[in-house]
């Protein structure tokens, strides 16, 4: 398994342990973490010079393992579904600019909460179709996977669990190639009941983790055996990333201290 965390290069996000001002210096920490690669926090292109960013990257030996599109939906209003034509369409541009850059960083992309979080109404469900399927098209195009999260029905009712996500992909998208999923364990941790069954469901759907404690802690300062579901994950036969997606709790210390020693303990793994 291979091993990521966020980094912001724009805007703060309670998911990194640095600043986005201090983009570099995370960097620095996740390669003295070793893990292999920074799953970068991207909003918008406005000032991002990707040059740079990959210079940075390849300096550290660092890849990119996927962008965290999220942010421009809380600071722009942007989704894929439930809200006017004009602003699906700005997310679909968005999401194309998205696409273009991690094929210029190498990575994939992720399509959280901008796929919308209004409801479960067929019309959500066919809006995000919809808005999807050029994005489809244009990540096949330029060689990139695209990885849908399906999110818990705390902050949507829409593709909740594994299941949901992968009759979605299957049924509404045409089973492209190049769409997995990504399981976040904080999500999965309220929607899947049997992890086994729903990595042996999703199998090489499955194309990115995002790891935390059942509540959204750093591992280790919540309820999940997580040693457990590493185990499982590994045994599946995946072999993308596991990606830090925690809040910076109980600390950003405890966080910053403890990251090195539990990918460390996962790689060590019998």
């Amino acid at each position: 398994m291979l091993f990521s965390t966020i980094i912001s290069v724009q805007y703060d996000t309670p998911f990194s342990a640095f600043p986005a001002a201090e983009w570099e210096r995370g960097l620095d920490w996740v390669r003295a973490c070793g893990l292999d690669a920074a799953e970068l926090c991207i909003s918008h292109y406005e000032g991002i010079d990707l040059p740079r960013i990959r210079e940075a990257l390849d300096r550290r030996g660092l890849a990119c393992s996927t962008l965290s599109t999220g942010q421009s939906r809380g600071l722009e209003g942007l989704s894929l579904s439930g809200v006017p034509r004009e602003i699906r369409e700005r997310t679909v541009e968005r999401f194309e600019q998205h696409i273009r850059a991690a094929a210029a960083l190498g990575s994939k992309v992720t399509i959280g909460l901008l796929r919308g979080a209004d409801g479960a109404l067929p019309e959500r469900r066919r809006e995000l179709c919809e808005s999807m399927l050029p994005l489809v098209d244009c990540a096949g195009r330029h060689g990139v996977t695209l990885v849908l999260e399906p999110l818990n029905r705390y902050e949507t009712s829409l593709l909740n669990t594994t299941a949901e996500m992968l009759d979605f992909i299957e049924n509404d998208l045409g089973a492209p190639e190049h769409v997995g999923i990504l399981w976040d364990l904080f999500h999965a941790n309220i929607e899947d009941p049997d992890y086994a069954e729903a990595l042996r469901l999703m199998g090489s759907r499955l194309q990115h983790v995002h790891v935390a404690d059942s509540n959204r802690f750093f591992p280790g300062y919540g309820h999940l055996d997580l040693e457990g579901i590493m185990r499982m994950i590994r045994d599946s036969g995946y072999r993308e990333y596991i990606s830090f997606e925690c809040f910076n709790l109980p600390s950003v210390e405890a966080v910053r201290a403890g990251t090195a020693a539990w990918v460390a303990q996962m790689r060590r793994l019998g």
